[in-house]
């Protein structure tokens, strides 16, 4: 692929996104999106042959952007407790920013797990593989000991998701995403979490 194809293909997904962060799914259009870069239908059509597609697209580069500001930051601490609850609010902050965006995938999700897991589900990989990198900045640094880092990780991650399905499942009519009033509670209880679990670790 050219670099003149991978800028088009990026400022189509730099504006997609905000139109999709900003109206919703439902409500956004690909003649909008076309009119939004001064780009035919037709060339629009080209990097990507429908809205969905393109929505899949858009989600995981929001997603790589998050992990990679996480691992830019890590490059800078030597805190392992300083790495994991950035990362834990940049999620947050990610989310929030991008809320009409990650609520349809869960709307989609009810609908095709599927298809939505085969193309998020490598996300979930990346995620802990990345905690398992902020975890060795910990046992490099000897404030903690951990045997396996990849399981450890997991381990993390899935305590940090379900405490977020704890929460929501109060509310079984809503319990797959939260209200932008929830995120806060949520994210104070991922904290918690993360400081407990690193405690535990601790040498």
């Amino acid at each position: 692929m050219s670099k003149n194809v991978d800028l088009k293909r990026a400022k189509i997904l730099e504006v997609a996104k905000r139109r999709f962060a900003h109206f919703g799914m439902a409500k956004t259009t690909m003649a909008e999106i076309a009119k939004d870069l001064s780009f035919s239908k037709a060339l629009l059509y080209y990097y990507f042959p429908d809205k969905h597609n393109l929505y899949m697209a858009v989600m995981e580069h929001v997603i790589n952007e998050m992990i990679d500001k996480v691992d830019i930051y890590a490059q800078t601490t030597d805190s392992v407790e300083n790495a994991l609850l950035f990362a834990v609010e940049s999620r947050t902050a990610t989310t929030r920013e991008n809320y009409n965006l990650f609520e349809y995938s869960s709307s989609l999700f009810m609908k095709n797990p599927c298809e939505v897991g085969k193309n998020i589900g490598p996300y979930f990989n990346r995620v802990r593989d990345q905690y398992s990198r902020l975890l060795k900045i910990g046992v490099d640094n000897k404030e903690i000991r951990v045997d396996d880092l990849d399981e450890t990780a997991e381990l993390l991650l899935f305590c940090l998701m379900g405490m977020r399905s704890g929460i929501l499942t109060k509310d079984l009519n809503d319990c797959l995403f939260p209200s932008p009033e929830e995120f806060e509670h949520i994210q104070s209880k991922q904290i918690k979490m993360v400081k407990i679990f690193l405690r535990g670790l601790s040498v």
